[in-house]
């Protein structure tokens, strides 16, 4: 957040001029932005405020459990669009990571990218961009699946969306009951601090009973947006599904984001390239490995033929030599042994 608010030079900077990360920090943490008011220092609990919220509670609560977690690895200042492949792709002989560089010639400079483990066969061998990310380009496109599958895939997901939509009301009917748990819970804890003596325990139960009004405002919000989505079926995956249609269009943007995105969702793991020879065959991200699996799938339909050989009502062969039977009828004595006819009731 703190990128995309310095990467628009209207937006107020401090007096040096810069942006503190402790100011986006501190945006974060306020509550009115999601339709609710507090003021510790004054008495005044988490409420709900007159004017209309920019987000909802549970992303207010998301955010709060963001911010509380483990620290983040800032973005390395070394990542650029001249070399988006950089961190994505690993050696094949070593698996380090490929480092990227630009090369003075003679008339230029080129940009390569190589493995730097000085102990792999590979070492210092440069791999020309246009070749590695010609070859990934090829790779996305191999990544499309067909017009018939992706139809087919839209009405999975078109099913599932109509499948959640109808079990709305059993998920309304659990998230009342939880309420109704959690109001019960508020009361307890009343009655609890009426009773107790310490200041200790009293702040206990008080940080108690706010996080359970805070539990029954995200519950509230859940059960009155419950079985209306904010947007339509096409409104909500259309980016999705344009993605899953043709990754390619959005690694063609320029925007070093744009590329990324495509190397994380694409992709479940790094990518293996060795020189000269290319990709390692690589692990697809769970959507494109299930069309993948469709796509080299030989299933078809069952011929309506027998699936024996087809033989003619008086031919008979051996299982096991393929061979014709022999004629009984020259082995055995015709006065002792009858060899009834075909079609014979008897």
């Amino acid at each position: 957040m703190k990128r995309f608010l310095a990467s628009h030079p209207e937006y107020p900077r401090d007096r040096n001029g810069e942006l503190r990360a402790q100011r986006v920090t501190n945006l974060l943490k306020r509550p009115v932005y999601a339709g609710y008011i507090e003021a510790p220092d004054w008495g005044v609990t988490l409420r709900k405020g007159h004017h209309e919220p920019l987000i909802s509670f549970a992303t207010f609560k998301t955010i709060q459990d963001r911010l509380l977690g483990k620290a983040k690895t800032p973005a390395r200042k070394n990542l650029s669009a001249d070399f988006p492949l950089r961190g994505a792709v690993v050696c094949g002989h070593c698996g380090t990571p490929l480092t990227a560089c630009w090369t003075k010639g003679k008339y230029s400079r080129y940009p390569y990218y190589l493995c730097p483990n000085r102990g792999c066969e590979s070492y210092g061998k440069s791999i020309r961009r246009a070749a590695i990310e010609g070859e990934f380009e090829a790779l996305l496109h191999e990544l499309r699946p067909a017009p018939a599958l992706f139809s087919a895939a839209r009405a999975m997901f078109e099913d599932l969306w109509n499948n959640r939509l109808a079990t709305a009301e059993t998920r309304r009917s659990s998230l009342k009951t939880e309420l109704a748990k959690v109001e019960r819970d508020v009361d307890q804890f009343l009655d609890r601090i009426a009773d107790a003596e310490l200041p200790s325990v009293i702040t206990a139960y008080e940080n108690r009973i706010r996080n359970l009004e805070e539990r029954k405002i995200e519950l509230s919000e859940k059960i009155a947006n419950c079985g209306r989505p904010l947007r339509s079926f096409d409104e909500t995956l259309r980016t999705s599904l344009d993605f899953l249609a043709n990754p390619c269009n959005l690694w063609a943007s320029e925007r070093l984001e744009h590329k990324k995105t495509v190397l994380k969702l694409a992709f479940a793991d790094r990518l293996a390239y060795v020189r000269n020879e290319g990709f390692r065959t690589p692990d697809l991200a769970l959507p494109f490995k299930v069309l993948a699996d469709f796509k080299s799938s030989k299933c078809k339909v069952a011929r309506p033929e027998r699936f024996e050989l087809p033989t003619t009502w008086f031919e008979a062969r051996d299982p096991i030599q393929c061979n014709p039977l022999p004629d009984i009828s020259k082995m055995y004595d015709s006065s002792r042994f009858v060899i009834p006819r075909y079609g014979d009731s008897k």
